[in-house]
């Protein structure tokens, strides 16, 4: 078995559980100005493995920068995810 399918696997495992991951999409604030999109390594594990992921700037630094959070889904339910990021906001939006 592959290293990557091994991993895989491992998260289905948790996926049976619950529906997205929730992590940093970065090590810090979103970068000023549009040179940089700022610093990818937080999603290399996702894009390895060929889950879907997506970054939510639900959070804000000192100078009003956002701060993102990243949801991670399930290998081929884009769709699940949408939905839950969809659902996160709406909570997040109404407290």
């Amino acid at each position: 078995m592959s290293r990557i399918a091994a991993i895989n696997d491992g998260f289905d495992e948790i996926f049976e559980r619950c529906d997205a991951i929730v992590t940093a999409a970065a090590p810090g604030v979103a970068p000023a100005g549009l040179e940089s999109t700022g610093d990818p390594s937080y999603c290399t594990l996702w894009s390895l493995a060929g889950m879907p992921a997506l970054s939510m700037p639900l959070m804000k630094g000192e100078a009003g920068l956002p701060i993102g959070v990243q949801l991670v889904g399930r290998r081929h339910a884009d769709a699940r995810l949408l939905r839950t990021a969809r659902w996160l906001a709406a909570r997040l939006a109404s407290n």
